[in-house]
């Protein structure tokens, strides 16, 4: 688990608002797949909301809370919310590769670590062929573009305002530098068209879906008994920019579960995940913003934009019903 895995949601609003969105995704399933009868598996952190809000929202008994680090695995034994969360002190490839699912299944692979994108991701890719048909499975990558190191001053042009430097000809510019990187780092997978422009800190989240799409669309075809439905995709950044992915294991004849998923307010895909890029509002902002139509007039000021360059308002409204609301609860 890294640092920035352990903060609290409160100072998370994005991948709170992330969460709320695969949650509702899972109670749009719940009818048609009998989700109370399938085994959740992830990794909690010390706390298992996650695992919590799952039980409370869909009923499901059987759960497993995967840890690698120690000390983690014990505290999350200590706040267990659920006595019938099963705590396992593996990796969460070593226990997928040792159980046999007696029935389907949802799996949460959240990963943090940028380095080892490439195996993440194709083991992702690879475990839609080893589930029961009817699992859903989602995925959170690191989509933080500076993970792919930074480069020399001396190796480097520079481009500011349309004005390039005088090596320009001779030299790449730092996203440029950081292509020929990501390709080294995802070797095979690396989507044909894909440039520079796909760098950036805005861009590098879809780039990274990119790869994803396409490493779950090559093993799909190993499979004649199965399809894949695409459900969900998001982007977003509280700290550090991750991705997410989630999709369904259908049979190949099933007809049932596309619709249902294209029928759903906030289905996305990796070719066009939801940016989450919330703005920090105050209550009456947010009370504001909720009850007007014309939210500058009455406002009369700017909300500041994020580095990922979305407009506050729209996405706000976009997302208004499930926007965190935090408040201070003595115990």
């Amino acid at each position: 688990m890294s640092a920035g895995s352990s903060l609290p949601y409160r100072l998370r609003p994005n991948k709170a608002v992330d969460r709320e969105l695969f949650l509702s995704l899972l109670m749009r399933l719940a009818p048609a797949l009998s989700l109370e009868k399938y085994h959740y598996v992830g990794l909690g952190g010390p706390f298992l909301e996650d695992f919590r809000l799952v039980h409370a929202r869909l009923g499901l008994a059987q759960m497993t809370c995967v840890e690698t680090e120690e000390e983690v695995h014990k505290r999350q034994i200590f706040n267990r919310p659920i006595a019938s969360i099963e705590c396992v002190h593996k990796t969460l490839e070593d226990y997928l590769d040792g159980i046999d699912f007696d029935t389907p299944a949802i799996v949460w692979f959240d990963y943090t670590e940028p380095k080892g994108i490439t195996t993440q991701i194709e083991r992702f890719a690879r475990t839609i062929g080893t589930v029961p048909l009817g699992s859903v499975l989602r995925v959170t990558l690191n989509a933080n573009p500076e993970s792919l190191g930074k480069p020399e001053a001396n190796e480097v042009s520079v481009e500011i305002d349309g004005a390039a430097s005088e090596d320009r000809k001779e030299k790449p510019t730092v996203q440029e530098w950081r292509l020929a990187r990501f390709k080294e780092r995802v070797g095979q997978l690396f989507p044909s068209g894909l440039s520079a422009d796909g760098m950036t800190q805005k861009r590098f989240g879809f780039s990274v879906l990119r790869v994803l799409k396409l490493a779950v669309e090559k093993e799909a075809l190993n499979f004649r008994d199965r399809q894949i439905v695409w459900a969900l995709a998001t982007h977003y950044k509280d700290g550090q920019a991750m991705v997410t992915a989630a999709l369904v294991v259908c049979a190949t004849d099933n007809t049932a579960i596309d619709p249902l998923v294209k029928g759903w307010e906030f289905h996305s895909t990796p070719d066009a995940p939801h940016r989450l890029d919330l703005p920090a509002l105050s209550t009456l902002e947010r009370l504001t913003m909720e009850s007007n139509d014309d939210v500058k007039a009455k406002m009369a000021f700017d909300l500041p934009k994020s580095d990922m360059g979305e407009d506050p308002i729209t996405v706000f409204k976009k997302f208004y019903r499930i926007y965190p609301h935090f408040s201070r609860v003595e115990l």
